[in-house]
Order: structure tokens, then sequence, then C-alpha cells
């Protein structure tokens, strides 16, 4: 008896062991293989870095004359509730409160904004407008068990993409939502 006790021990204590050693050099294999490829991305990423403000005084630093020239600061936009770039401007509706299809008694809130195509017929705010009404009506049949996953809500953005876009005629090219809370 006494001697099955002590071959269970020496068992136990040599899975032990080999589990132990196997745990070091998969540790010591992966923080290898993690520093050569760390170094490797980092040599890349500073290879493809855009100039900075510090690589900007070093070069300033070895131009003598002062030859290098110096890129603008980027401005900001002005107004926050539309921003212009040269083919979309972004306009935000107004946000969207209605009750879900299912359960009854499930409110459901969404503020976002909507992707304008320039040159359109319409002015940007209205579309916008439209947009909201549209996403209202579309957010009245949305059940619960739809939204509660992510990729529900991916769909639901779809969704809401593919209707504004369609009765828009093509003038919003998409959505952005900025919030969407269910209570």
């Amino acid at each position: 008896m006494a001697n099955v006790e002590k071959s269970g021990k020496r068992e136990l204590m040599t899975t032990m062991v080999v589990v132990l050693l196997l745990t070091l050099v998969g540790a010591g294999a992966g923080f290898a293989v993690g520093s050569l490829l760390g170094e490797s991305t980092m040599a890349s990423a500073e290879a493809e870095a855009p100039p900075g403000p510090a690589s900007q005084e070093t070069a300033l630093a070895d131009d003598p004359a002062g030859k290098a020239k110096e890129e603008p600061a980027v401005q900001e936009h002005e107004d926050p509730e539309e921003t212009h770039s040269d083919d979309i401007t972004l306009a935000p509706f107004p946000p969207v409160l209605t009750t879900l299809a299912d359960p009854k008694g499930k409110w459901i809130r969404l503020e976002g904004s909507v992707m304008i195509a320039a040159g359109g017929e319409k002015q940007p705010e209205l579309l916008a407008e439209e947009a909201g009404e549209q996403i209202l009506t579309y957010l009245r049949s949305v059940r619960l068990s739809q939204l509660q996953s992510a990729s529900g809500i991916l769909a639901l953005r779809d969704d809401i993409d593919e209707t504004v876009q369609v009765l828009s005629g093509g003038e919003i090219r998409g959505v952005l939502i900025h919030g969407l809370v269910v209570e």
C-alpha cells in the first residue's frame, strides 16, 4: 500500500514537472517570436511614419541655411454641424426616438449623420431631415432580438444605409451612427 502511494506521488510530481517545463518552453518561445516580430514591425512602422515635429526639427537642424520647407498645420473645420470634403458632406439628422416592434414598450434612440454626395439637387439639411424620417419608419419595424449581437448591429446599419440610399435617389452615400440606445 505504501508502494502504491509513493508511485502515485512520483507520477504526480513527474507530471507537474513536465507541465511546468512545457509552460516555460512555450513562454520562452512566445517571447522570442514576439520580440523578433516586434522589432520588424517597429522598424517598418518607423520607415512608413510621416515626418512629425521631431523629424522636422532634426531636418531643420541638419539644414543650417534653413532651406527645408515646413509643412502647414492641419486646419480644423469651424462648423461642427457640417463637415465638407471634396465630394462628401456630413449632415446630422435629428435624433430618432421610437418604440420597437417587439417586445412592446421597448424604446430605441438613434443619433447620427448622413454622408451626402456633393452637387445634389437638395440641400444637405433637407436630405438629413428626410433621412431621419426614413430611419424612424424603418426602426419601428425592428425587433429587439435583431439587435442583440454585433452582427445584428452591423445588419441594422447596412439596412439603414440601403434604405436611405434608395429613397434619396443616390444622393445620400451612407449613414454614420453616433449613438444607439435601447431601453
